[in-house]
């Protein structure tokens, strides 16, 4: 009987947060704006990206941006005080890997990607994320595949094949070049599925804000030796003008460091599916920020294929309120 008292204090600290949960109508109105401000970062990144590719390589911009990203996270985390949290071995090897996925691949896939394709047709693509996450996560994680989110696979499948087909300027097929490049940018969203899949089990261990900086830096870190020894890459780097460092900031500052907090703020105080919902928009702004910055027009046929992946990807990632068959 002496062992009753010892219960109470169990109950109280599983009661405390209980009654602390739960944000204010505030706070749900400052996180949604914050995604979509998320969309809308994301969406001109590509305009931007398309930007530097003028007077800089692929690999010039990657390098800048990845490394500018891991200098801002750096320093924010110098500026809270609170550079250094223990970390197991194991996490910290986990969080190398998941930079390398996140950063130098995704970056590398998209700079490449858009030296043969248009920034809104490859905005596009990327909404293909959700439909590698999902069929990822049920591999690595076991999640279950209802036979909604296999209809919405399937569904996004055929849309990505209309903006395959006929995505092109004009409305023609699009060429082996610009394919290719298809197949180039489709490696970004496929390594950050990854990269969501391998972070799950760390931001059970960690706070977001953590995994989100220490992935970057260490991604950032992999392309300092090629800044370092790559002399015309710097020569490059040193004749851009004012308004390609602006792109620069805009591409490492605003859609890395801002959006990657802003992201995780969100997936804090809602449910993933309710925080991947915003993903959806990123090809809307994508799109429309490069038809009004680089004049491209959007053809038909990509709008349409772009809509189909949009139904898909959405279908893939809500539920039914009946219960679902699982595959």
């Amino acid at each position: 009987m002496r062992t009753v008292p010892t219960a109470a204090p169990a109950v109280t600290q599983h009661e405390e947060p209980q009654r602390r949960t739960g944000p204010t109508t505030r706070d749900l109105v400052l996180v949604h704006l914050g995604l979509l401000l998320v969309a809308i970062l994301w969406g001109g990144n590509f305009t931007a990206l398309k930007h530097l590719l003028d007077p800089l390589r692929p690999v010039d911009v990657v390098v800048i941006r990845s490394i500018g990203a891991a200098l801002f996270y750096l320093a924010f985390l110098l500026v809270t005080g609170k550079l250094i949290i223990p970390l197991a071995k194991r996490d910290l090897r986990l969080m190398i890997l998941i930079g390398a996925l996140g950063i130098p691949i995704m970056s590398l896939s998209m700079a490449y990607g858009l030296t043969r394709l248009d920034a809104g047709l490859a905005s596009l693509l990327v909404t293909s994320n959700p439909i590698f996450t999902a069929i990822i996560s049920r591999i690595v994680l076991g999640e279950a595949l209802t036979s909604r989110k296999v209809a919405g696979i399937l569904l996004a499948f055929v849309g990505f094949l209309v903006v395959l087909q006929f995505g092109a300027s004009g409305g023609a097929r699009l060429e082996s070049g610009q394919m290719l490049g298809v197949l180039i940018v489709l490696a970004g969203p496929l390594a950050w599925a990854f990269y969501t899949v391998l972070s799950k089990p760390l931001l059970g261990r960690y706070p977001p804000v953590y995994v989100a900086s220490y992935t970057t830096i260490a991604g950032g870190l992999m392309f300092v030796p090629v800044l370092m020894f790559d002399a015309p890459m710097r020569s490059r780097l040193m004749g851009l003008e004012a308004i390609d460092w602006g792109a620069v900031l805009y591409v490492s500052l605003l859609a890395i460091t801002v959006a990657y907090l802003l992201w995780y703020w969100g997936l804090r105080v809602l449910t993933p599916s309710q925080t991947a919902v915003y993903t959806y928009l990123v090809p809307v702004f994508g799109v429309l920020v490069a038809w009004v910055v680089l004049g491209e027009q959007p053809t038909l046929f990509a709008l349409l294929g772009g809509a189909v992946i949009v139904a898909g990807v959405v279908l893939t990632n809500t539920s039914s309120r009946r219960r679902q068959r699982e595959i």
